[in-house]
Formats: structure tokens, sequence, C-alpha cells
């Protein structure tokens, strides 16, 4: 399949927006190795308006586990079904649960438990998300490969990587000098009420601690509520990308770019 023209992809300009430093957290001796933070959650861009400061409960963050799969992978699911079927569905409709599961415990590439970010409420997970950064491209990669070439059949295998570097073309990894987050998703119950916010600002904390210039991420054109979000957060939108990539399971549609420019804390200019 040829390479798609993005000459006529929109470009945004980005203005230097930063975030400000993360908030503070504490350990909560009740529960070890998670944290909780305070909650009222704070803008992370300076345009932000006071309309995304939510009242949220305690929320308590940790990374995923293999043992989290049950919980996360519909969640994780939920961040773009639609591409995920086009990719992973290759002769049957659960294919794409089944693989994201399976790559999820296997924890190597960036579908793999280790990336992710659990969130939980009363113990209970109710959002995931996921960080990676352009020095792990090469590294996911392989590792990606190895899943698709263990999963599927050798034939399958070869048809789901070719789906899955189209979609590359449209769902971008990081470059030099970014960190990525990827994978949002929230509990259905649960949304609207800070979650997402709140994950987005560890994320970007996390982002931050690894010394890169910008957090970026990717949102379909049929996800506005997201986009909105984002918005809010401080993301500026960078560039539109043409979809177009359609199987008998799924699509990848447009996806516009987002962007927003992290700060080390010395300096918020």
């Amino acid at each position: 399949m040829a390479a798609m023209d993005l000459s006529t992809s929109p470009i945004y300009p980005i203005s230097p927006q930063c975030t400000p430093a993360p908030v503070p957290i504490k350990a909560d001796p009740s529960r070890r190795s998670r944290w909780t933070i305070p909650c009222t959650i704070p803008n992370l861009g300076r345009s932000a308006n006071k309309s995304t400061v939510n009242r949220v409960p305690e929320i308590n963050f940790r990374p995923c586990r293999p043992d989290d799969a049950d919980a996360a992978i519909p969640l994780i699911y939920s961040s773009g079904p639609a591409a995920f079927d086009y990719v992973f569905c290759d002769s049957a409709a659960h294919q794409s649960l089944d693989f994201l599961r399976y790559a999820f415990v296997r924890g190597q590439s960036e579908f793999g438990y280790r990336q992710h970010l659990a969130a939980e409420i009363d113990g209970k997970l109710v959002g995931v998300a996921a960080l990676r950064d352009a020095g792990q491209n090469f590294a996911f990669t392989v590792a990606a490969l190895r899943d698709i070439v263990s999963f599927y059949s050798p034939a399958a295998a070869l048809r789901t990587l070719v789906r899955g570097l189209r979609t590359e073309r449209v769902i971008r990894t990081p470059k030099s000098g970014e960190a990525m987050l990827y994978h949002l998703g929230i509990d259905a119950e649960h949304r609207g009420g800070g979650i997402g916010t709140a994950l987005i600002g560890q994320i970007a904390a996390r982002a931050r601690s690894r010394s890169v210039n910008r957090l970026t991420l990717d949102v379909a054109a049929t996800n506005p509520r997201a986009r909105e979000l984002y918005l809010r957060l401080g993301f500026e939108m960078q560039a539109g990308r043409i979809g177009k990539l359609s199987s008998p399971y799924g699509q990848v549609c447009d996806h516009t770019a987002m962007s927003m420019r992290l700060c080390d804390g010395r300096s918020t200019a």
C-alpha cells in the first residue's frame, strides 16, 4: 500500500506553554507502594480555565501488574476500539481483546503492563494510562513483533504487521525529546469525575522526570469530548492526519496530534 500524502494535513502552531510542577503527593501508609493525591486536581496548562478543576475522591496510583488484565484490558481497549479491531482482528471479532490481554501479561511491548499506570478508588481499578518515549521505540517494535508472531499463525502475523505499520502512519510514535501519553481509559461509571485529569497529571509528572521537552498524544476525530479535555488542560493541536484505513472488523479514522510543553521545574517561561 502506497504511503498516504499528508502534505495537505492542517498544521497548527504551538505556543510556548508549560505545565506547572506536579501536584505534591504523599505516601499512604495503609496502602504500600501506592500514592494518594489531594482531591482537588489543578489545571495542567496555563490556558486551562477554572472549569477544569474537579473534586474527586481519593485516588491511588500504582504501576499495573499482570493480574490487572481483567480490569485493565477493557479500559485500554476503550481508548481506541475501532483502531484495535482494525489492527488485531484478523479472522474473528474477539482477537483484538485476546491479543491485548496476551501482550499486556507478557509485559515487554507498548501494550505490556510495565508501561501502564493504574488509578484505583477503594481498591477498584477505575482508570489506566500509558507512557512511552522515543528511546523505547526500537525495543517496543521488537517486542511487539515477538508478541504478534507468537500469538498469530505465520500468515495472520504478517497481515497484522502490515496493518500495524499502516496505522503508524496515522498514530505515530514519539520523536526525540518527546514522551507520548496513550491508552487512556476510564471506567464508564467514573467518567466525568476528574480521574482522567488526575491520570494525565501523573503521566505528565512521569514524563517530566524523563527529561523530555514535550508530552504528546493522538486523539481520534470521532472523540471530540477527549479533544476538548486535552485543550482545557493545555495541550495544543499540532497536526491532523488522514486515516481512511478499514477492514471487515475495524477502522482507523482521522487523528489529531496534540502536544504540551513540559517544564523541568526551574523555569515556567
